[in-house]
C-alpha cells in the first residue's frame, strides 16, 4: 500500500484487491458515509473525492485492468468493459 500517513510515510501493510475496502477502512480510517469527501492519500495524489468514488478511483493507483475476450482492449472499469462488449464483435 502506498497511502502516506499523518507522518509522511507510506504503509507498509500488503493487500489483495478485494481487501482493499477494510484495508483502508481499518488501517487509515477512511469510514462515514458514501457521500462524505476523503482524500485520496495515495503517494502524492491528494484528490477529494466522495467516499464512494474512492475504491474505484484508487483501482487507477494499482493498476487494475479489465481486458476484453473478443478484441483484447483493456479497461480501468468493469463497468466501462461491459459496456464496450455490447458493441465488439470479433471482425
Amino acid at each position: 500500500c502506498l497511502w502516506v500517513g499523518p507522518d509522511g510515510f507510506h504503509c507498509d501493510d500488503f493487500f489483495r484487491g478485494y481487501q482493499l475496502s477494510a484495508h483502508i477502512r481499518e488501517a487509515h480510517g477512511v469510514q462515514g458515509s458514501d457521500k462524505d469527501y476523503v482524500t485520496c492519500k495515495w503517494r502524492s495524489c491528494n484528490r477529494k473525492l466522495n467516499k464512494e468514488h474512492l475504491l474505484r478511483h484508487m483501482e487507477s493507483h494499482l493498476g487494475i485492468a479489465y481486458s476484453c475476450d473478443t478484441c483484447r482492449s483493456a479497461f480501468s472499469r468493469r463497468a466501462t468493459l461491459n459496456r464496450h462488449k455490447k458493441t465488439c464483435f470479433r471482425p
